[in-house]
């Protein structure tokens, strides 16, 4: 074990293998064993290793289905890596590593509206690092500056696209997706935004004949209905499928900017003005964001300002989670002393039960809708 942390792999497994030869049926050798061998990248050997030993010692199982997967997510086995993080959660529900790493792995494939359920999780067991909460002010796509982290390392189709997405490259996006011979309802929904950002009528009209209801699921689906809905001026049909898109992703202030300019057209000039404020005070989370993304400096006014907005947005976890990054560069930088860090974190650990015990850690739908009602909509 200590030369396996020292970095000296070939000494690490020149003693594994005395320790096997000395004791083979022994649980905690058979998995440094597997250790040493998942360290060298013989991950097929390393898992099926520790899965024989699952089988005899059930005190290892859980151990060994998080060890494993992480395996299989540097060896490229995805969804059985994902099985097993999820067989994992049905064990332990609050288990932040488990959520952590599932959610990564969802952010790596493009499944940002499934990682950000986890990443919400993380929020409330206030658990949660300083990228992950960057990835919850924008759910449809990720900030520039985070892509180019070895962390993120897009993977398939998907993953890809989104990257394109998060550098406005609509064009590829769409060349992607159309390339791609057997899309995922995720995918399909993607590219029928793609036609709507592209502003490709014929194409868009297209995808809405022949889209089904699998992607339903997905805010950019409905966004894509909306715009179609609003080029055939059907506005009152535009906010409805906005409202769907918005419901799903409260962190998209484009969708937001359209909804607003349905709502005028329909006269609704009161609803309009709110759903703009919407989309600004979203686009300034989103533009610290970026600028945090792609800089290695903080600005505490800045991250004050955040939390701030964050709490306008009726997202209290979020703002708790970036107070206490805040907290921590304070802390790293000297400007607080560690008995008044850790008073406030005391404060803020508290109020984040309050808030949950309140169940009011999300914002509500009629907010998120601005109080419109859509359902009045004809």
């Amino acid at each position: 074990m200590l030369a396996l942390q020292a970095g000296q792999d070939e000494q690490a497994f020149h003693l594994a293998r005395q320790a096997m030869r000395l004791a083979p049926d022994d649980p905690q050798v058979v998995f440094l064993m597997a250790l040493v061998l998942g360290n060298r990248k013989r991950f097929p050997e390393a898992i099926m290793m520790l899965d024989e030993l699952a089988t005899t010692t059930p005190d290892v199982r859980l151990p060994v289905l998080g060890q494993t997967a992480e395996w299989m997510v540097r060896f490229g086995q995805y969804s059985q890596a994902e099985q097993r993080y999820r067989k994992l959660l049905d064990q332990v529900p609050d288990a932040a590593l488990v959520h952590r790493n599932l959610s990564r792995l969802m952010l790596r494939q493009g499944r940002r509206i499934e990682a950000a359920e986890h990443l919400s999780r993380l929020c409330s067991l206030g658990d949660i690092m300083e990228d992950e909460l960057r990835a919850l002010l924008s759910i449809s796509h990720p900030f520039p500056g985070d892509v180019t982290k070895d962390s993120f390392d897009p993977i398939g189709t998907l993953g890809k696209a989104r990257v394109e997405v998060s550098r406005d490259q609509w064009a590829s996006v769409r060349s992607r997706l159309e390339a791609s011979q057997v899309r995922s309802a995720e995918e399909d929904a993607l590219l029928g935004r793609a036609y709507a950002q592209l502003d490709d009528g014929e194409a868009l009209g297209n995808w809405i004949a022949g889209s089904t209801d699998a992607v339903d699921r997905y805010p950019d689906a409905w966004l894509a209905r909306g715009v179609a809905a609003a080029l055939q001026g059907e506005h009152a049909a535009a906010v409805k499928a906005l409202g769907e898109c918005v419901i799903r992703d409260p962190t998209d202030p484009h969708a937001y900017a359209l909804m607003s300019q349905s709502l005028r057209e329909l006269g609704a000039v009161d609803e309009a003005e709110a759903t703009s404020r919407r989309a600004e005070t979203i686009r300034k989370t989103t533009t610290i964001g970026a600028a945090m993304a792609s800089e290695e400096t903080r600005d505490a006014a800045g991250l004050s300002q955040l939390a701030e907005l964050l709490q306008q947005l009726h997202r209290p976890l979020e703002a708790l989670g970036w107070r206490g990054i805040q907290l921590a560069y304070a802390g790293e930088a000297g400007a607080i002393a560690p008995a008044d860090a850790q008073r406030i974190l005391g404060e803020i650990a508290q109020e984040r039960r309050q808030w949950l015990k309140a169940d009011r850690g999300q914002a509500t739908r009629t907010f998120v809708l601005c109080d419109v009602d859509v359902d009045a909509l004809d």
